[in-house]
């Protein structure tokens, strides 16, 4: 009985995977964003270009994907791009961790009287599914050309079950520049179009 329970939660726990997976619904992407402003910042009109990490450079073409989306971001504010002489030096990083679901409980006994009026412990027939869960958060600086110093930091963090970080990064992305070139601490939620449904 406890082999058969065993596989029926492995079952079912991928069964949820692979709907989280395949979800056909909009979603909303709850970021938790931190913002701080520095000295000489421009709020528009402004050029920018991108550098890199040495360590960005290993996976150019992950690379090339992020900074393609903080573009549209960038872009959204205002900014516009120039590779030549850009008035800003814009890094975006991009990670994914492993962590806790903070919704798992770990399946606990009951304590029971049977017929004859003794106690025993009962198990749960369907143990809770410890789905997987990540933390993706992306970074985002703006440094003046001329000085180097960072005329604008901000980054958003986002957890939960869903694993399509290229979907996800767009929307964390629209979140932490929101607001743009406010500083602060904030929630924001954008919704992630369903597939095939035109974004906003």
């Amino acid at each position: 009985m406890p082999n058969f329970l065993s596989t029926l939660a492995r079952g079912l726990a991928l069964t949820a995977l692979l709907a989280l997976a395949g979800c056909s619904m909009p979603r909303m992407i709850d970021s938790d964003v931190q913002s701080f402003a520095g000295m000489g910042l421009t709020a528009s009109n402004a050029d920018f270009r991108f550098e890199r990490l040495p360590s960005q450079q290993q996976n150019p073409d992950l690379q090339d994907s992020v900074e393609s989306m903080a573009q549209e971001a960038l872009e959204r504010i205002g900014l516009r791009r120039n590779d030549t002489t850009g008035q800003y030096l814009v890094m975006v990083g991009l990670s994914i961790d492993s962590v806790r679901n903070p919704h798992y409980r770990p399946p606990r006994p009951r304590v029971v009287r049977a017929a004859d009026g003794t106690l025993h412990e009962e198990w749960p027939l369907f143990p809770a599914i410890d789905v997987p869960w990540y933390r993706h958060r992306v970074h985002l600086t703006l440094r003046d050309s001329s000085t180097s110093q960072v005329a604008y930091e901000t980054s958003a963090v986002f957890d939960g079950p869903w694993r399509d970080t290229l979907n996800l990064v767009p929307p964390m992305l629209e979140a932490a520049l929101q607001d743009y070139p406010a500083p602060g601490k904030r929630r924001v939620a954008v919704e992630l179009p369903a597939p095939g449904q035109a974004s906003r």
